[in-house]
């Protein structure tokens, strides 16, 4: 019995052990199945925060993304707007030198046509009274032979004045005919004045060559006033993208600052070749001698251009 009694209470404790056996196993089945769900649930946070991160990251993106083609826009308008103001500038002062080339040309033609031709019919009026007069004082012959040549002198001013306003040759035979005339009529026996064209084959721009002969007209009269030079070299030479023009003096030269003073005419000359796009340099200093060099471009639409 008590052998019975043994086993029974050993069978007994088997049971306990086993059933606490499969109470464990059913906790560590419920602890796993809880750490799954919690995987799976931290797995779907981390999803949805990664799907909130790359929401807001894509819409980061598409507002920087906007933000520069908005900008890109503002600085193509601004591009263009300016573009477009700099061709408006351009052509309102290449209207304004036309204008002002028309100008001299009316008042070239009403000097020569208008004054220049009274100035000489008085002249010739002058010189047959002249003949006619033989029976005057000596004192009145001198005194009319001075108002004769008053008036001849007039006449010869009259022309030359109407000659520089617009030369024929520029209108005619262009811009290095035109300096090579303007060269003639200076007096070389204190100043030797040396030319030279190179590539010079077809017509420039009217305004162009008007612009371009007065800076050089006006850079020789500078010389021929100010630098007490001997030698003067011009040379003018064209290329298919521009023309280049070099006047070289061996005179006293001049202070570079001199440039932004008013009186001297180099401002004037500046601003002029400025209105063309181009550039103008001076290469001066006290005692030997000035180099002014100029570069004009001339684009395929300018080429084409000869208003």
């Amino acid at each position: 019995m008590q052998i019975i009694s043994d086993s029974l209470l050993l069978s007994e404790q088997n049971k306990k052990i086993l059933q606490a056996q499969l109470d464990s196993s059913i906790s560590e089945e419920k602890i796993n199945r809880l750490s799954e769900q919690n995987k799976i649930k931290a797995l779907e946070v981390n999803r949805k925060n990664n799907q909130i991160i790359i929401v807001v990251i894509s819409m980061g993106l598409i507002s920087l993304f906007v933000y520069y083609l908005y900008k890109r826009k503002q600085n193509i308008q601004r591009s263009t707007h300016q573009k477009e103001l700099l061709i408006q500038q351009k052509n309102a002062t290449i209207e304004i030198i036309n204008a002002e080339e028309k100008e001299r040309k009316r008042i070239a033609s009403d000097l020569h046509d208008g004054v220049g031709q009274m100035m000489s019919a008085a002249y010739m009026n002058l010189q047959a009274l002249k003949d006619q007069l033989k029976t005057i004082s000596p004192d009145d012959a001198e005194l009319f032979s001075k108002s004769l040549s008053l008036v001849k002198e007039s006449c010869d001013e009259v022309r030359q004045v109407s000659h520089n306003m617009m030369p024929n040759a520029l209108l005619v035979k262009g811009l290095a005919k035109a300096v090579q005339e303007f060269i003639g009529q200076i007096n070389q026996r204190n100043l030797k004045i040396n030319l030279s064209t190179e590539g010079i084959f077809q017509s420039l721009p009217t305004h162009v060559e008007g612009v371009l002969y007065r800076v050089i007209q006006e850079s020789v009269n500078n010389v021929i006033k100010h630098a007490g030079a001997s030698l003067l070299d011009i040379s003018i030479n064209q290329s298919e993208d521009g023309i280049d023009v070099m006047i070289e003096d061996n005179g006293k030269g001049f202070e570079i600052g001199r440039i932004h003073k008013e009186g001297i005419g180099l401002s004037n000359i500046k601003s002029r070749i400025h209105y063309l796009g181009g550039t103008v340099e001076w290469n001066t200093s006290p005692g030997n001698g000035t180099l002014v060099a100029i570069y004009i471009p001339l684009t395929q639409k300018v080429n084409k251009s000869n208003d």
